[in-house]
């Protein structure tokens, strides 16, 4: 299940997997001048490729690398041949393939497991056309979690 909306220039989309027509838990994604903030989990891959169609997705950042985050990765660098980039601590559990990976059967069911993929450590600055985003890491919720702030926009 897929909801989008436009914030400014940014793309907002909420995703979350439909048991018997209803959204079980949302994550949350956005789009901003070729550059996608997280990619949601395994089991919306399909509709947020489809949503992403009418755009141009050049690089990914990946918040952290937990499933319900990371889920479409693959499926996007495959589609737009974008480049993705996350936390160093983040790379190494990116690209665990899905046989290896350990998830709890409620993230199973939830978040499914994503395919792997491959990053490259996040720089301190990500710019595109409109935007420039501090890249701050904010371990808590996760050791390689990282927020983007753009100044301008605060």
């Amino acid at each position: 299940m897929i909801s989008i909306e436009d914030i400014g220039a940014v793309r907002g989309f909420r995703l979350a997997r439909s048991i018997l027509g209803r959204a079980m838990y949302y994550t949350a994604a956005y789009w901003a001048d070729g550059l996608m903030i997280d990619t949601g989990c395994f089991y919306t891959v399909s509709e947020l490729v489809s949503a992403l169609e009418e755009l141009k997705v050049e690089r990914i950042v990946n918040t952290h690398s937990h499933e319900d985050h990371i889920g479409a990765n693959a499926a996007l660098t495959k589609r737009f041949g974008a480049e993705i980039l996350a936390h160093p601590l983040a790379i190494p559990a990116l690209a665990i393939p899905r046989d290896q990976k350990h998830l709890n059967p409620y993230q199973v069911i939830m978040w499914g497991y994503p395919e792997p993929s491959s990053a490259t450590a996040i720089p301190g600055t990500i710019r595109t056309k409109q935007h420039r985003f501090n890249v701050i890491h904010t371990p808590g919720h996760s050791l390689d979690h990282i927020c983007l702030y753009e100044p301008d926009e605060g």
